[in-house]
């Protein structure tokens, strides 16, 4: 790869959030994932629009930032640390011990991106004691910002609040009989607390509401990528060094499609005929060009 080339890949990389479509007012979708993007230092919501079949994006405006905890026996450490490297803050705050089951004081470090906290050689975690450093950053987030992934969401404004679909009228039937009734007559045989009775079954509606949510059909397509082979060699990912040579895909929606890399240089088989393709397939003469299609069928398809 040329200067050229990778100067104007690494732009393109850069580019990838700024066309994307942002979510829009008023409209339930499904949460899929949390991404962070590096260029930003923000974390994009993944959702799925299940009425027009697309996929939406929206900023974190929280200003949400990765951190991990330290024991105050570690203070005098991790001060000079932050004496050290201005990129991080700290903040006292408290948590409880589920050894001990007491509240501990403890120090909040803060810092302006995930690597900083973990990942490389001068990450905080590698210099310092530090609990739920381990933690992925988008899991962090999800976790903090109490966003469940396969839920549905609104946006309302600034704010995405969660959406629920009203639970049919024979599942609310079927919880009064089976759950609702039947904890009703256990509490008044062992003369339970009233509240701890509607705790109990305010806690098991908010996981029925949950779980009776309609599942989307998701559109979804499947890839299989094909290489040069080698005889007592099984071609790895992560070893590419031989040439593609046919790219196939299916969606659920019907969509088949397969790029084939001319391999035959006018060859012809056994009785002088050319091996017949199936109508799904596309013949690639060239490597880069075949990579090309496989790019923009991508796209298309938002793989």
């Amino acid at each position: 790869m040329t200067y050229q080339q990778e100067e104007h890949f690494l732009t393109e990389k850069r580019k990838r959030f700024d066309d994307i479509q942002e979510l829009p007012e008023n409209r339930p979708a499904l949460l899929l994932a949390a991404i962070y993007s590096g260029d930003e230092q923000k974390i994009y919501l993944k959702f799925y629009d299940m009425k027009d079949n697309t996929i939406y994006f929206w900023r974190d405006r929280t200003n949400h930032k990765p951190y991990c905890y330290t024991k105050m026996q570690h203070s005098d450490a991790i001060k000079k640390i932050v004496e050290k490297e201005k990129k991080y803050t700290l903040e006292q705050t408290h948590k409880r011990d589920p050894i001990s089951d007491k509240e501990i004081n403890l120090l909040k470090i803060i810092a302006p991106d995930p690597l900083s906290i973990g990942g490389t050689e001068n990450s905080i975690r590698e210099k310092v004691t530090s609990w739920e450093a381990d933690i992925k950053y988008h899991e962090n987030y999800l976790y903090d910002t109490g966003l469940i992934p396969g839920t549905y969401y609104i946006r309302t404004g600034e704010e995405i609040r969660q959406f629920q679909y009203q639970i049919s009228n024979e599942v609310q039937q079927a919880l009064k009989n089976l759950l609702w009734n039947r904890i009703e007559e256990e509490a008044r045989k062992v003369d339970n607390n009233k509240n701890d009775n509607n705790e109990y079954q305010q806690y098991i509606t908010t996981w029925a509401e949950l779980l009776n949510q309609p599942i989307p059909d998701l559109r979804r397509i499947s890839v299989d990528i094909e290489v040069e082979s080698e005889e007592g060699r099984m071609p790895t990912p992560r070893d590419h060094d031989r040439r593609v040579t046919a790219v196939g895909f299916v969606g659920n929606d019907g969509f088949k499609k397969v790029l084939v890399l001319e391999q035959q240089q006018g060859k012809s088989n056994d009785n002088g005929t050319s091996t017949p393709l199936i109508p799904e397939a596309e013949i690639c003469y060239t490597e880069k060009e075949l990579l090309q299609k496989h790019s923009k069928l991508s796209a298309l398809t938002q793989l």
